[in-house]
């Protein structure tokens, strides 16, 4: 892998984890849109905080608002009519909406004789009302009891803190006084929302202030209930910085049972076991939210405020909460999943393989950030990382892609040009290679008379490598021409079989103990084609198979019929090419390791093969197991398969195509 590309690629692993993380600090509208909807994803099909069973949720419901105003206490419930503080608060609940507050006071001397152990009130009171006094003066007297919500806070004295992320809409009116000092009873009510509106946690943190003095203080409804109910310690100190693990689905989690039931004898002896249920419990009172869409969107869907404050209230009792990264952690998840891609790239090769292991590794990401949630407590980010890892490894792929394109191109045009040089080079050392040649031939003729035998052996050596050397030039420059598809090919109908045994007898002279067989039918097979051409296609092979087969081994030449085919192969007993070799000896050049070791083997042969089966329309191939021998084969089409006979200017498509290709690029080049 060249250094380049690394550098490259690491730049590109660089400018996505920058890119990414910039996105993650802006937070566009879209993105944190998105984000949150993974995060409520998750939320959902995470762990849950269990149901404290010391938690009654008495709703102000439809039921508890819509009692007809000429009910008949007496006949419907006749037991009413011997508890006087029932009658007096059916009534008052059957006067419509909106109430005397006078059924509050009603509502918490009941509770708190009951024996509940904290009574919390989540009600909206903007401005007086009848009954204020008396809700007053019960706030008064049961104060070790009772939680009333933030609407009894003056704004005029609260100063938000930096730490709260919503905004604080105080009430006109008050029943509490203004006091700067902290005031036991009274619960911060509003929640933190993102910028979707959706309820994340509850807002705990208000700083009170008188002249220059600040006093930092927790007013959450649900903080104050704890602290009320006996386990300020389960307050921690950096609670406003913590996210709710909601309970689960709204209005199932907490059941929530109509307030008037409890001024009701009946409902209140067998659904409350006369006041048994409240017992040492956390009663918290308010809207059940279907009548006045008293409502806030959660990640479980839309939730009554009080619900929301029952869940921080859980949350609290079990101590659960969530976490959110820094923006210095989140950048470091980021480059910590540029960093994984990076290493995709770097170990893997295979373009393909790295998609599929980024698939994998995306199909793990949602499961990774569900591990985290419910077993680490945290909001691992989602978008970030991913985002991060895909878009390096989609980048470092097409760096790849374009690399390898050039790679290529300039791989073609130096091959190319090696093309062409070497072919002018041969062509150009036929004339004096035919001068040498002649020179040889003369002293060939004078070695008889006035050489000495020596002399003679050595004129008849040089001649033997003069006819080597013209044989290479002529078979590169036939490849060139076949590859060009200029060459010159002359088709009439021979019998495939007489070119055969012509081709074997001209090798019997050198077979010395090995035999040489020919088996094919005895009737003749005709082919149309350039009988001198598949003649040296066969010379080539059975020369390869004399080269690798053993002193006394057999090679045997086979010309058969197959449908509409004439399949011709020559088979030795030598020892065999290697299976990952195969696949190269009929390129140009290309040699297997054993062929490498003679001499005079130029890696032309085979490669001469094949462009001029190829140009018969035909198909050529081998057959070898190392130990076993080897079998060449090729076909040729029939001559009542090939329709036609071909001229030498007559060439089939693809190699005219090549040949107009290889003209412009001589051409090119010369210029």
């Amino acid at each position: 892998m060249s250094r380049r590309r690394t550098v490259v690629v690491l730049l590109l692993a660089a400018l996505c984890a920058a890119a990414v993380t910039l996105l993650d600090l802006t937070s566009p509208a879209y993105y944190a849109q998105t984000e949150s909807r993974v995060r409520d994803s998750i939320a959902r099909a995470g762990r849950k905080t269990p149901v404290n069973p010391d938690l009654i949720f008495l709703a102000i419901d439809s039921d508890s608002v819509t009692l007809d105003e000429t009910l008949d206490l007496q006949g419907l419930f006749s037991s009413s009519a011997t508890d006087p503080g029932s009658r007096r608060a059916l009534e008052i609940m059957s006067k419509g909406w909106p109430w005397n507050r006078e059924i509050y006071a009603m509502v918490l001397e009941r509770l708190v004789h009951a024996g509940a152990k904290v009574v919390a009130f989540d009600c909206l009171f903007p401005a007086p009302a009848p009954g204020d006094d008396a809700f007053r003066s019960a706030l008064e007297q049961f104060r070790p009891q009772a939680v009333i919500g933030s609407n009894f806070v003056s704004p005029d004295n609260v100063d938000r803190s930096p730490r709260i992320p919503s905004s604080y809409e105080a009430p006109a009116e008050t029943l509490i006084p203004k006091t700067p000092t902290q005031d036991e009873r009274v619960g911060f009510t509003n929640f933190f929302a993102d910028e979707n509106k959706v309820v994340r946690g509850a807002q705990y943190r208000v700083a009170f202030r008188e002249g220059e003095n600040s006093i930092a203080t927790y007013l959450s409804l649900s903080a104050r209930v704890v602290s009320k109910a006996g386990h300020p310690e389960l307050i921690p100190n950096d609670l406003a910085e913590h996210l709710i693990r909601f309970t689960g689905r709204p209005r199932m989690a907490f059941r929530p049972r109509p307030l008037f039931e409890i001024f009701v004898p009946e409902y209140w002896e067998h659904n409350y076991r006369s006041g048994e249920l409240i017992r040492n419990k956390i009663v918290f009172v308010g809207a059940e939210g279907k009548w006045q869409k008293d409502e806030l969107i959660t990640p479980f869907g839309v939730m009554p405020g009080a619900e929301a404050h029952l869940n921080a209230l859980n949350a609290l009792l079990h101590g659960e909460f969530l976490k959110d990264l820094s923006p210095v952690a989140r950048g470091a998840v980021t480059i910590l999943a540029v960093l994984v891609g990076f290493g995709l790239w770097f170990s893997i090769r295979s373009p393909w393989l790295r998609l599929l292991a980024l698939g994998a590794v995306d199909a793990a990401v949602p499961f990774c950030a569900l591990w985290f949630y419910n077993y680490q407590s945290l909001y691992l980010p989602f978008l970030a990382p991913l985002l991060a890892l895909n878009s390096n490894v989609l980048f470092c792929l097409v760096a790849d892609f374009t690399f390898v394109r050039i790679e290529r191109a300039k791989l073609r045009s130096t091959l190319q040009t090696r093309d062409e040089l070497t072919h002018m080079i041969v062509h150009d050392l036929r004339s004096p290679l035919t001068m040498v040649t002649g020179y040889v031939d003369v002293l060939e003729q004078l070695a008889s008379d006035k050489l000495s035998r020596d002399e003679a052996e050595c004129v008849t050596g040089a001649k033997r490598g003069a006819d080597d050397m013209r044989d290479m030039i002529s078979t590169l420059l036939d490849v060139s021409r076949l590859e060009a598809g200029e060459m010159p090919l002359q088709f009439q109908d021979h019998d495939v079989a007489q070119i055969a045994r012509e081709a074997a007898n001209r090798f019997k002279p050198v077979l010395r103990a090995r035999t040489l067989r020919c088996e094919m039918a005895p009737t003749p097979v005709l082919v149309s084609c350039d009988a001198n051409i598949v003649r040296r296609i066969l010379e080539n092979l059975i020369s390869n198979a004399l080269k690798f087969t053993k002193s006394d081994g057999t090679i045997r030449i086979n010309v058969q019929r197959n449908g509409g085919d004439v399949t011709i192969s020559v088979n030795d007993n030598g020892e065999g090419i290697p299976p990952d070799e195969q696949e190269h000896i009929f390129e140009k050049f290309g040699q297997a390791h054993s062929g490498a070791k003679h001499r005079h083997s130029t890696g032309l042969g085979l490669a001469f093969c094949r462009l001029a089966v190829e140009a018969h329309h035909g198909k050529i191939g081998v057959e070898s197991e190392p130990g076993t021998g080897s079998r060449f084969w090729f076909t040729l089409p029939t001559r009542d398969q090939f329709g036609m006979s071909y001229t030498g200017k007559k060439q089939p498509a693809h190699l005219e195509r090549m040949g107009k290709r290889s003209a412009t690029r001589r051409r090119s080049f010369a210029e």
